[in-house]
C-alpha cells in the first residue's frame, strides 16, 4: 500500500494574518540503504504553520488515499530554484522517490470565495502523473473550515488533483470527450463502476462538470450527478466527501493499483424531484491553477 511521509522543516518563521512566511531549505528525505521502497509514498512538506489539528486533518487526508492506491513512480532528480513553480517554493535539490506535496496556507481571495487550490509543478516524463505539487488553503478560510467540519473535505480533494486528477494527466491518455455542454471521462474501470452505482444515467459516461465551460479540461466530476462525492467541484455543510469506487476506477485508469474496498459507500443519485440534494455552499471549482506549466521529469530507473 502507499505510505504517507510528513516533513515539518523547522526553520525560523514568522505568522501574519495577512501573510505566508515560507520555509524554505534542503530536504530532509533520504533514500535507505537497501534502495527505494516498492510502493509509493507520498511526502507531505509543510510550508506554513498549522497547529497540530490541522496536521492530523493532512495526515487522515493522506492515509485515505494511502490506503486506497498504490504504485512505483520510481527515482527522480530535483534541481530547481527557489520559486520556480509558485512563490514562496523551496529551492530543490536533491534524489526523491514518488510524489512530494507542499502544503501552505496564504490568501487566495478572502473568505467565503476560493477555499483552496492546487499546482501541480512537475509530472512524471513516463506517464504524465504528478510528481510535485503543492496545495494552498485558504487563510481566510481555514477557520471556518475547521467548524464547519469540511477541511477533511476539502484537503483530500485537493490531494486527489495532486495525484493525477488533472487534465494534464488524462488528455494526453485519449480517456476524455465531448464538448462544453457534456464533456467526459472515458475510462474503462471508472465507467465500469459508473455503471455501478448510477445505472439511471443515460448520458455520455462518466460525466465532467459542464457548468464552468471548461469542457473536458474541468477536473470534477458533474455536482448535478455526483452530488457530494469527493472529486466534485463543491461542498458543504453535511455532506460527507465519500472517496467512491468510481474516483478509485479513475485512479486505475491512470495506471495505480486500487484497492476497491477502502471505497465509501456511495451511490449516485439524481439531482431532481426527490428532495435528496443539499445546495453547495462553498466552491473548490476552479482550484486547480498554472502558474507555469508543469516540468517533465524522467525516472532515473525505470520500474
Amino acid at each position: 500500500m502507499l505510505h504517507a511521509v510528513t516533513t515539518i522543516k523547522h526553520l525560523p518563521l514568522v505568522w501574519l494574518l495577512t501573510s505566508v512566511c515560507v520555509a524554505c531549505g534542503a530536504a530532509d528525505s533520504t533514500l535507505g540503504p537497501s534502495g527505494p521502497p516498492p510502493h509509493l509514498t507520498i511526502d507531505v512538506r509543510y510550508l506554513s504553520p498549522l497547529t497540530a489539528e490541522q496536521r492530523g486533518v493532512v495526515a487522515a487526508a493522506a492515509d485515505r488515499w494511502t490506503r486506497a492506491l498504490s504504485k512505483d513512480f520510481g527515482n527522480f532528480r530535483f534541481d530547481y530554484a527557489a520559486n520556480t513553480c509558485f512563490p514562496g517554493a523551496p529551492q530543490l535539490n536533491e534524489t526523491h522517490h514518488n510524489p512530494l506535496i507542499f502544503i501552505s496556507v496564504g490568501e487566495i481571495d478572502g473568505a467565503f470565495g476560493s477555499l483552496a487550490l492546487s499546482r501541480i509543478c512537475a509530472v512524471s516524463g513516463r506517464d504524465t502523473l504528478p510528481i510535485i505539487s503543492q496545495i494552498q488553503l485558504d487563510q481566510d478560510d481555514v477557520y471556518s473550515m475547521e467548524v464547519q467540519g469540511i477541511l477533511l473535505g476539502v484537503i483530500t480533494h485537493e490531494m486527489g488533483h495532486a495525484l493525477g486528477f488533472t487534465p494534464g494527466t488524462y488528455t494526453p491518455r485519449n480517456l476524455a470527450g465531448g464538448g462544453t455542454a457534456d464533456p467526459y471521462f472515458s475510462g474503462s474501470a471508472a465507467r465500469a463502476q459508473f455503471a455501478l452505482h448510477g445505472a439511471w444515467y443515460t448520458g455520455a459516461t462518466v460525466p465532467l462538470e459542464n457548468r464552468n465551460g471548461n469542457g473536458p479540461n474541468d477536473p470534477h466530476w458533474r455536482y448535478e450527478v455526483f452530488r457530494d462525492e469527493l472529486m466534485v467541484g463543491e461542498i458543504a455543510v453535511g455532506l460527507r466527501s465519500p472517496l467512491s469506487s468510481i474516483t478509485l476506477g479513475y485512479f486505475k485508469d491512470l495506471g495505480y493499483e486500487v484497492d476497491f474496498s477502502v471505497a465509501d459507500s456511495y451511490e449516485v443519485t439524481p439531482l431532481f424531484g426527490d428532495g435528496n440534494r443539499v445546495p453547495p455552499g462553498l466552491t473548490l471549482a476552479n482550484d486547480l491553477r498554472t502558474t507555469v506549466p508543469p516540468a517533465v521529469v524522467a525516472p532515473i530507473i525505470s520500474r
